[in-house]
């Protein structure tokens, strides 16, 4: 097996190998960041079992009123997908198995962003090997014709030779906001986010809608990270910017990043992560309380060093819709990449979808 099958087999494990794999897997690891990454798909979709849904199922979605000081800006989006920019944001959409080809139509979208460090293959890679499970929320997009879009940011994975030096939150949803819009206008969504992964999900949802005129999602799904109003004096890091290397080192397992990233990977990983964690240090909040009506589930994870349950209770000033915690026992920041713990939360991401916003859509 040459370097590029080697490649294939793993490349799609980028985000998460790294961090969390034995000496065996970081040293093929090690080799395989050599190589550039050719975007196919290694993993074959299996054949989505589907419920036959007539079209009048999304009505009640559709019928919601629209925003109408937005339809000047509607129609200035360009209809027409621009499959280079989709392949580049969602680059795991094939191999995820979900995507649903046209002329058909998603029932649902399930948006999904990832930790710091982390990857777009948190959702869309069921992994291998003993790493591997069966990902509930993709059985779940597979059987309910849902399309799952897992944003990769720049830095990593096919995207690593981008510029990603102290970005912002607000520039990466710019250029994420306008490919969605033209995804959602006219399919219901939800939306997921674990860590910072959750204020990049709010601020795309209030730009789609305050900019494009598109509905706010029917559920947020967000974990392990506190309410972007918070105070700069609760903030419970330190920003990174002014930490030396040693400092850094000692911020990053405050979040629970495990001792193998400070090995022969840590150059590798330092200016990812340093570049990373810009996004909640720089963070300018612009959100207020009740920004939104949509549901929210929060999640919070028992052995959390850094975020406290308070801190996600949160969540519950930023909606007037309904609120729920779900609390993850012995979880801590980064409990999705262990994989008991990821398969109850998608378990319960599942369930919760299932049991208040199909209904919704599907007549």
């Amino acid at each position: 097996m040459d370097g590029v099958d080697v490649f294939k087999l793993f490349a799609s494990d980028f985000g998460t190998v790294n961090v969390f794999a034995g000496e065996r897997m970081i040293n093929m690891m090690m080799m395989m960041m050599m190589i550039q990454d050719d975007d196919v798909s290694f993993f074959p979709s299996k054949i989505n079992r589907r419920l036959k849904v007539e079209s009048k199922s999304n009505a009640n979605f559709f019928s919601r009123k629209k925003n109408r000081n937005h339809k000047n800006m509607m129609s200035d989006v360009d209809q027409q997908r621009d499959e280079v920019t989709f392949k580049k944001l969602f680059p795991g959409l094939q191999r995820s198995g979900t995507q649903i080809r046209a002329p058909e139509r998603p029932n649902l979208r399930v948006i999904c962003f990832a930790n710091a460090g982390n990857a777009e293959d948190l959702f869309t890679n069921e992994g291998l090997g003993e790493r591997r499970i069966v990902s509930p929320l993709l059985t779940f997009c597979k059987n309910y014709k849902a399309e799952l879009l897992s944003v990769q940011l720049p830095g990593r994975g096919s995207r690593r030779n981008e510029p990603w030096d102290e970005p912002k939150i607000q520039t990466v949803i710019r250029e994420i906001a306008p490919t969605l819009a033209n995804e959602l206008r006219d399919v219901p969504y939800v939306v997921v986010g674990h860590s910072v992964g959750c204020w990049l999900a709010v601020q795309l949802v209030d730009v789609l809608k305050s900019t494009y005129g598109v509905n706010e999602p029917l559920h947020f799904f967000l974990s392990n990270f506190p309410a972007p109003t918070i105070e700069d004096k609760d903030k419970p890091w330190r920003k990174n910017k002014h930490l030396s290397e040693r400092e850094f080192q000692d911020e990053c397992r405050r979040w629970d990043v495990q001792e193998v990233v400070f090995t022969g990977i840590w150059k590798i990983y330092h200016p990812l992560m340093r570049a990373d964690f810009c996004l909640f240090d720089s963070y300018e909040n612009d959100l207020k309380e009740k920004t939104f009506t949509s549901d929210v589930t929060a999640f919070h994870g028992t052995n959390d060093r850094m975020i406290s349950k308070n801190m996600v209770e949160k969540w519950e000033t930023m909606t007037t819709g309904a609120f729920a915690l779900e609390i993850v026992q012995g979880g801590n920041h980064l409990f999705p990449l262990e994989k008991e713990s990821k398969i109850d939360w998608l378990k319960r991401i599942v369930a919760v979808i299932e049991a208040k916003v199909m209904p919704s859509i599907v007549a």
